[in-house]
């Protein structure tokens, strides 16, 4: 049973629930996602700062941010807002998130497994988003009639989270999860920024210095919730990256060997020549000649 709520303060009125097996849209106003103790719910905070208590654990949304909760991991939930925030509640059960979730991996949409994404007790999406951008458009249209809902916004909503969420999240989430909320998202949000550093600066010699003064963070302790978060060090992302991009220019076969390990930061040849066997199995030149014959 979907549903979608407004909230006022701390109240919160349902506006509609979707019966799962029937596919229509029933209104009824007797119930509130607050009261829901199992299933998904997304909260989205409209024109002010609401904080959440999740089993102890303090969590602050800006205006136009959003919190996806996982309630199987949320059963000690408080909410604190002021009387003139407005904002909304959306509350999914399990099978239709499930249901969903299945079919976009068959179509290729999302590449991650469900039973990853159901361990992630919340998420955290920010200002900007195509889902928050939703969200703010049928609370918009809520401003001045309750009963103005979009209701194809509203069928699409749980689709744009699922696009919404990068894989690396999600395990970054899992690895984190002992963090409290607030903690954990600033963090990953300073390893996101980390890593767009090091792919957007392949070509430089970076040392765990640079990366970690990037982020603001010392390089010991900066090293260590890196790995803590991604399972590998920052060293071997770099490693990785730039093999994969020595795989691009080699496949535009504009450049010659030489050329690309220079681009992408290598001292000499032998050294990028010996990295690239030892993540490939085979030498740059080599790994050309195979991927010409299976293009033929």
């Amino acid at each position: 049973m979907a549903s979608l709520s407004l909230r006022e303060g701390v109240q919160e009125h349902l506006l509609l629930e979707r019966p799962i097996l029937q596919g229509h849209l029933v209104k009824d106003f007797s119930d509130s996602c607050l009261d829901r103790n199992e299933g998904y719910s997304i909260k989205y905070a409209y024109n002010s700062h609401e904080t959440y208590w999740l089993n102890g654990k303090k969590f602050h949304l800006a205006p136009g941010e959003s919190l996806f909760i996982n309630l199987k991991y949320s059963k000690a939930y408080h909410f604190e807002a002021s009387k003139l925030s407005r904002g909304l509640c959306v509350y999914y059960q399990e099978e239709e998130l499930q249901d969903l979730f299945q079919v976009l991996k068959q179509q290729k949409i999302i590449d991650y497994n469900f039973s990853a994404f159901e361990q992630i007790p919340e998420l955290r999406f920010e200002r900007g988003t195509h889902l928050n951008q939703k969200l703010k458009s049928i609370c918009s249209d809520l401003q001045d009639d309750h009963h103005k809902i979009d209701l194809a916004g509203f069928e699409s909503i749980l689709e744009e989270m699922l696009m919404e969420i990068d894989w690396e999240i999600i395990g970054y989430n899992r690895r984190l999860k002992e963090f409290n909320p607030s903690t954990r998202q600033a963090l990953i949000r300073k390893v996101m920024a980390a890593r767009r550093f090091m792919i957007n600066n392949l070509h430089k010699a970076l040392k765990l210095e640079d990366i970690a003064k990037e982020v603001a963070m010392s390089p010991f302790h900066f090293q260590r919730q890196y790995k803590k978060a991604t399972g590998n060090s920052p060293t071997r992302h770099l490693v990785e990256w730039r093999i994969a991009r020595a795989k691009e220019l080699l496949e535009e076969d504009e450049h010659s060997v030489l050329e690309i390990s220079t681009m992408l930061a290598y001292n000499d040849l032998p050294t990028f020549s010996k990295a690239f066997k030892r993540e490939v199995g085979c030498s740059p030149s080599q790994w050309t000649k195979k991927n010409e014959v299976l293009s033929v």
